[in-house]
């Protein structure tokens, strides 16, 4: 089992959005998919069009115990252990909610919390080949947990000025990081919101290669679409099953391409 999580500290980068269609892309292929929501935000939730949850023959809205928060924060005579995932567009998915904020100041609290999320995922290693999360743009403590927890690191970068200046902090981030996670590696850095129209773009990318193509491949990059992003995330519908035909589609296979090739996986 492949644990990929998508990391930036910065919002609107494309993370969530990349998390769900290279997600769906790869269940496409075959592969058995789980994406964890760990974003307060639930972006990746809403995204793929779950706004409520089946449990025991009942509709209902999704609740704290659906998401990440019984295997980190659960009573102590409890499990840590994931709650049963939501199967959505051919993947699993564990929800955001809101109140996984509520996990952030009680994780230092925890014996060996940061480690949690890690120590979970450990019990579904023969159920999925790949496990892709979505921690909050931040540096906090459920970031720290999802990267943690991760053999992989994605890191969205957009194709501007701001983004490579914040690309400088998540590498020192992740520096901090490997010291609870050694063998933690930068897996692929995904140039997003690339628009080859403007200078200011393909001189973002130029410099993006030149000051840190040492550190991480660095993918094709994915075209600025202002409209049919929000349009797919509206529907909750990933991109390569809401515009089959468009272009984007070639764009998030290459990058899934990429990926695979980047960890080491055979793309048959």
């Amino acid at each position: 089992m492949n644990v990929l999580t998508f990391f930036n500290h910065a919002g609107g980068v494309g993370k969530s959005s990349s998390v769900r269609d290279i997600g769906y892309t790869l269940a496409q292929r075959g592969y058995r998919i789980l994406l964890v929501d760990a974003d307060p935000q639930a972006n990746l939730t809403d995204w793929l069009g779950v706004r409520q949850i089946e449990r025991d023959g009942e509709i209902r809205d999704i609740e704290l115990d659906d998401t990440i928060y019984p295997a980190i924060l659960a009573d102590e005579d409890a499990e840590l252990a994931l709650p049963v995932p939501v199967h959505v567009h051919g993947l699993d998915l564990i929800p955001g909610h809101l109140d996984v904020a509520t996990i952030e100041p009680l994780l230092p609290g925890q014996l060996m919390g940061v480690l949690r999320l890690k120590e979970a995922l450990k019990l579904l290693e023969d159920r999925y080949d790949f496990v892709l999360i979505d921690p909050p743009p931040s540096l906090g403590q459920l970031s720290a947990l999802a990267v943690i927890a991760a053999q992989y690191v994605v890191v969205p970068v957009p194709a501007t000025g701001k983004g490579l200046k914040g690309l400088q902090t998540v590498t020192v981030m992740l520096g901090r990081f490997r010291k609870a996670n050694p063998s933690l590696r930068l897996a692929m850095i995904l140039v997003t919101q690339y628009n080859d129209t403007t200078n200011h773009s393909r001189e973002s990318l130029a410099q993006l290669k030149t000051q840190f193509g040492h550190l991480a491949p660095i993918s094709a990059p994915m075209t600025y679409r202002p409209a049919l992003y929000p349009d797919s995330q509206l529907h909750g519908s990933p991109l390569p099953e809401f515009a089959r035909r468009n272009p984007v589609t070639a764009e998030i296979a290459a990058v899934t391409d990429m990926l695979l090739e980047s960890i080491g996986v055979r793309n048959d």
